[in-house]
């Protein structure tokens, strides 16, 4: 047996204890990619790692909103024309055409519900991803 089998094996069993990654911005990436079984499983591991409901949506929504802009932007300065900075116009471009425009408002639509309810406490956070999960994807 090599070290990196027995080190597989150590893994797997739980004898070596490997903390999940913060994959928030992977999460979000794959909710906007359409990606829906690296979604959940991205989703797993920001709850493993005890991500706040609040910030996900969040970057959600604010990933959403600047594909929405970046897609839409008529103008050749997009920069100055959105407010967005250029980091954020290169994330928001691997992103443009794969949701149509109809479904990046949905995701923002749904994200401001969903931030409205947990704060007007009718809807339990523990449960709010869950369900923008199967509203969006």
């Amino acid at each position: 047996m090599t070290y990196d089998e027995a080190f597989e094996i150590l893994l797997k069993d739980g004898t070596i204890y490997k903390p999940p990654k913060d994959a928030i911005f992977d999460f979000v990436d794959a909710i906007l990619d359409n990606k829906i079984k690296l979604a959940f499983d991205l989703y797993q591991n920001c709850l493993d790692i005890g991500e706040a409901t609040m910030v996900m949506i969040s970057v959600l929504y604010n990933n959403a909103k600047a594909v929405l802009q970046v897609k839409n932007c008529g103008s050749n300065d997009i920069q100055k024309a959105t407010g967005l900075t250029p980091w954020q116009i290169q994330c928001a471009k691997k992103h443009v055409g794969v949701l149509r425009n109809h479904d990046l408002i949905n995701i923002m639509q749904v994200c401001q519900e969903c931030q409205q309810a947990i704060v007007s406490g009718t809807m339990d956070d523990e449960f709010v991803m869950d369900y923008i999960l199967t509203e969006v994807l």
